[in-house]
């Protein structure tokens, strides 16, 4: 894409005076294209001053005062807010730049002394619709509502309630003919349109203050710099190679994204790796697919269901019976798993080893994440064992490698502290900051414990083994060594040491 093209960010400051708004935008300049100002959002006596904005702002600006049934917080009545749009755009200076750019104007709000006077000064009207449960029945009536005059910016945004409404609305927006327009889903299941903005033919994607605390404009809105520093935002283009991270809604919170896309913009790679939760694996791979994606980074619960679509599974895809990969080949996906490679690597960092042997370790749980620690203790000549709140399960995957297995609850005590060496977290929980799997088992102190999760840094289990006097790690190591493999698969190349050096941030995206 042309840098004239180029799609760009819009803040959106909803803060409650014209000040704090500066103020926020000041910090902003630097990357972003257009500011709106949510006059909704100011205090009523602020709203006086809206005319002197676009001046003060010094980029160019749009006006926005929306109201409560579309998300907003403007409740006075539609007479209050004429006379709003009205004191906004009178006595226009010759310096356009003095002047809003942009009003924003609902498909049922029509008011032509505004829209006149828009069109004689030279701001464009940005005719909105916003679908604030799900999607409307009929996309394209909803569409055509929008563009009823040529030289208005129709604006549809929708609110998917699962996976399968997103992707009925990217496959009606992939098929729509090129134009000025913005077309975005908003919420979790939202964030592709936001990040792609390029792919759904919009000029601008709105983004909020969120790092300097400033209420969100929208559901599902990232922050500039996020899509900047995490996203690549200025330098993605048509000809971008997209690689997804599948999972569900919990990924909003996964590092995997600012490891993969800081290593690609590291080494010159036009390539990006982009969110997309979905609830089931058939979606996430029909997006993949509809977005024409070159590989995943697949997360739980989905690194079992992938299985039946592969076209090549890995050797150790076949032993673990699991799969967090997937590359695009002639043949069709070829599935590979990297967390027993990044777990080796990181847990034999932490405890200053080169081998496990003689070490006794037991092991949380027995979903995907588990199955790769198995194999990877087992490589390592560690005896284990496995608890698991599905009893049969835990025991299916312990006999595959002769290791122990028993309960997860207090009839597991005298199992755990024989084999506590090490002790892996292979669960979701404490994902939230919330439960501790094994808190019936009182630590010693001389435990190493390992939880995979790494939001929050440290998980309740953490927290208690590290007060008890234990040696603790998350899993952000893990993530950072199995991504390297997941580089090295997509790119056909070693990764680049940024994989090994890069700090975990004091917060999550």
């Amino acid at each position: 894409m042309e840098e004239t093209t180029r799609p760009k960010i819009c803040i959106c400051l909803t803060g409650k005076t014209i000040d704090e708004d500066l103020q926020i935008l000041d910090r902003y300049k630097s990357v972003v294209d257009y500011v709106e100002l949510r006059a909704d959002c100011l205090d009523p006596s602020e709203r006086f001053y809206i005319r002197s904005f676009p001046e003060r702002a010094g980029l160019p600006s749009m006006l926005t005062i929306r109201r409560t049934q579309e998300g907003g917080k403007f409740a006075d009545g539609e007479g209050v807010r004429l006379v709003l749009f009205a004191k906004a755009l009178s006595f226009p200076k010759a310096d356009p730049r003095a002047n809003y750019a942009y009003v924003d104007l609902e498909s049922d709000f029509h008011a032509p002394v505004v829209e006149e006077a828009c069109r004689t000064f030279g701001t464009r009207i940005v005719r909105s619709r916003i679908t604030l449960d799900g999607l409307p029945e009929n996309l394209d009536d909803a569409y055509d509502q929008l563009t009823a005059e040529e030289d208005e910016i129709p604006h549809l945004v929708v609110h998917p309630k699962n996976s399968a409404e997103f992707i009925r609305f990217l496959e009606w927006s992939l098929l729509r003919p090129p134009r000025e327009q913005i077309l975005i889903a908003g919420g979790p299941y939202g964030v592709v349109s936001r990040i792609l903005t390029w792919r759904f033919g919009s000029l601008w994607t709105y983004a909020s203050p969120l790092h300097f605390g400033m209420e969100s404009a929208a559901p599902g809105q990232l922050d500039p710099f996020d899509l900047v520093n995490i996203y690549n935002y200025d330098i993605i283009n048509h000809d971008t190679l997209l690689y997804t991270l599948m999972g569900q809604q919990s990924i909003a919170q996964s590092l995997s994204p600012y490891l993969h896309n800081t290593a690609f913009r590291k080494m010159g790679k036009n390539a990006l790796l982009i969110p997309t939760p979905v609830d089931s694996f058939n979606d996430g791979l029909r997006i993949l697919e509809l977005l024409g994606g070159r590989g995943s980074a697949i997360t739980v619960p989905f690194k079992e269901d992938v299985l039946p679509y592969l076209s090549f599974h890995s050797t150790d895809v076949k032993r673990i019976g699991a799969c967090n990969t997937l590359v695009k080949r002639d043949s069709g996906w070829a599935g590979y798993n990297t967390d027993a490679d990044g777990f080796e690597r990181s847990v034999l960092e932490f405890l200053g080893k080169d081998a496990l042997s003689g070490c006794k370790a037991t092991i949380i749980g027995a979903g995907g994440a588990a199955k790769s620690i198995a194999l990877s203790l087992f490589r390592r000549g560690a005896r284990a064992l496995i608890v698991n709140r599905t009893y049969s399960a835990g025991r299916d995957l312990a006999r595959k490698y002769n290791f122990q297995y028993s309960h997860l609850d207090d009839r597991a005590i005298d199992a755990i502290s024989e084999y506590s060496d090490l002790i892996v977290q292979a669960t979701s929980v404490g994902m939230r900051g919330e439960g501790d799997p094994i808190s019936f088992y009182e630590f010693k102190g001389s435990e190493s414990v390992f939880d995979l999760i790494y939001h929050p840094t440290k998980s309740p289990l953490l927290e208690r083994a590290e007060a008890s006097g234990c040696h603790v790690m998350n899993g952000f190591k893990m993530l950072c060594y199995q991504a390297a493999g997941q580089y090295k698969l997509w790119m056909d190349e070693p990764p680049p040491e940024i994989y090994a050096q890069l700090a975990q941030p004091a917060t999550s995206p």
